[in-house]
């Protein structure tokens, strides 16, 4: 399934719901060369941990809209960074977390 697909199916699963995109990587290394690649580009990426929900091992990923996955996975291929996968996920952030009253 491309990209855009995988995209469009998790936006009609989850309706009225936020949908991000993180991009996946072997290593930090590779994370932190595409973050600047990105960044540089004018394109707006945060640097995350990996949402269990897209890979059950820990590791370094980059929270980025889907509406720039396929401009950051085509830089990434330009310049040769290595990317694992690009998983489309309804919104992880909890707003409520860590608070108390």
């Amino acid at each position: 399934m491309e990209l855009s697909e995988h995209i469009e199916q998790v936006k009609r699963e989850n309706p009225g719901v936020r949908v991000d995109c993180y991009v996946l990587f072997e290593s930090h290394t590779d994370a932190m060369q595409l973050y600047e690649l990105v960044r540089n580009a004018g394109l707006g990426a945060r640097i995350s941990t990996t949402p269990r929900q897209a890979r059950s091992s820990c590791g370094v990923a980059l929270l980025v809209s889907c509406d720039d996955a396929e401009a950051i996975h085509a830089i990434a291929e330009d310049e040769h960074v290595f990317v694992e996968n690009i998983v489309a996920l309804p919104n992880q952030i909890n707003p409520n977390r860590d608070v108390y009253c």
